[in-house]
């Protein structure tokens, strides 16, 4: 009966979670379409490239070079479908002319804007199409889950979807629309834990002390840093993408403190869930091999174990931000700034602060993790463990 129950509780906050995440894409489709109608005079549109010449350098208009090339496309969809133009790409992206893409080649599918000038049709490309790519990339990524893990890699790629659902349409669209980024990213993390731990493993307590223990230390890594950011004056908005969003969001005002707090607590929330998830299995299989362990000796050897994953977790967290902003930092070093100079640069500040705070909530993860679970196993009941002098449901003679 208690199955059943878990497995009602379980659907239902699918279900929730699915119906929120069908109402905020609604409300997507329906901004979109509002775009859509104001882009009157230019638009963006699929292309194919039907002739591509070899690349040349050229003049820009600032008085460098850069590279270009002359290319015809075909356009594949609107009004001016199947009507062919003669255009230049610009593979050039910086002003100096040190930055160059990749050429285009006959068949490649791009992105084209179209506007009318003074009569006159102009075709400027825009992009590469690369979806299809990234969409294979995918599916091979959700084969090799369930070639290596079977009946376990199929939960995990449910528990990934219940992820990218939940941050794309629950956390990213209600931030957006102005709501506080601090209640919405520790409501965000309280249900993706919850579910992926609930479709991964079920309803016992290993995956409550897990989902508990995940959750205590990214919201005391979200508290952490959001005091050193007090104490050190990070206002959140110092990042390039902080600027560009201040400018581009006309519509919404962001606290970008709240914002740094919601991109702690998100950025730390797998590592915590790993961490977490591992330090509760391990103490479940000691308690089933052993059912006489006490509180304290469970949660003595979670301490032990989780001392053995602290250091790699931490390192995992530590070199994913210095990986992510390592162009950021090559590009202060390249200014002929001291070591000193650059760390107390706000943008470079913020991800120090972002990554220490997410490594604590790892560090954090482990004793709460394993205090919980040795409180919700205090007693020394006996796990349900097939006996080994049970052969075809008669007792055996074995002793």
């Amino acid at each position: 009966m208690k199955k059943v129950v878990y497995k009602l509780v379980l659907l239902m906050l699918i279900f929730i979670s699915l119906g929120t995440s069908l109402v905020k894409a609604e409300d997507v489709l329906q901004e979109d379409a509002q775009k859509t109608e104001a882009m009157q005079n230019a638009e963006n549109i699929k292309a194919k490239v039907i002739e591509a010449g070899e690349k040349y350098e050229r003049d820009n208009a600032t008085g460098g070079k850069e590279f270009v090339q002359n290319v015809k496309v075909k356009i594949l969809e609107g009004d001016k479908k199947d009507e062919k133009f003669d255009t230049v790409y610009v593979l050039t992206y910086d002003i100096d002319n040190k930055i160059v893409g990749y050429k285009l080649k006959e068949g490649n599918t791009v992105y084209v804007r179209i506007s009318e000038n003074s009569g006159e049709t102009e075709i400027v490309i825009q992009d590469v199409v690369r979806q299809k790519y990234i969409f294979w990339l995918v599916i091979f990524f959700f084969a090799s889950i369930i070639l290596v893990g079977r009946k376990k890699g199929i939960k995990a790629i449910i528990g990934l979807i219940i992820t990218v659902v939940a941050v794309l349409f629950v956390l990213l669209m209600t931030i957006f629309k102005g709501y506080n980024a601090i209640l919405v990213s520790v409501g965000t993390c309280f249900v993706i834990t919850v579910l992926t731990f609930a479709v991964i493993g079920g309803w016992n307590k290993k995956t409550i002390s897990a989902a508990l223990g995940t959750i205590g230390g990214v919201v005391l890594a979200g508290i952490i840093a959001s005091i050193v950011s007090y104490l050190a004056k990070l206002s959140g908005g110092g990042k390039e993408e902080a600027i560009m969003l201040s400018v581009a969001a006309t519509n919404v005002t962001f606290n970008f403190r709240h914002l740094l707090f919601a991109e702690i607590i998100v950025s730390a929330l797998g590592a915590c869930m790993d961490v977490g998830m591992s330090i509760a299995s391990s103490l479940s299989e000691l308690k089933m091999k052993k059912p006489d362990m006490t509180a304290k000796e469970l949660f003595k050897s979670g301490m032990n174990i989780g001392g053995d994953m602290i250091g790699t977790m931490t390192n995992t967290l530590i070199l994913s931000f210095i990986g992510s902003s390592l162009l950021l930092i090559l590009l202060y070093m390249a200014s002929s700034l001291s070591v000193t100079e650059v760390i107390n640069i706000e943008a470079i500040a913020t991800e120090t602060v972002c990554a220490i705070s997410g490594s604590i909530g790892i560090v954090y993860t482990v004793p709460i993790t394993a205090a919980i679970f040795a409180i919700f196993n205090k007693d020394k009941e006996i796990y349900k463990v097939k006996s080994e002098n049970i052969v075809e449901g008669k007792r055996s003679l074995k002793l």
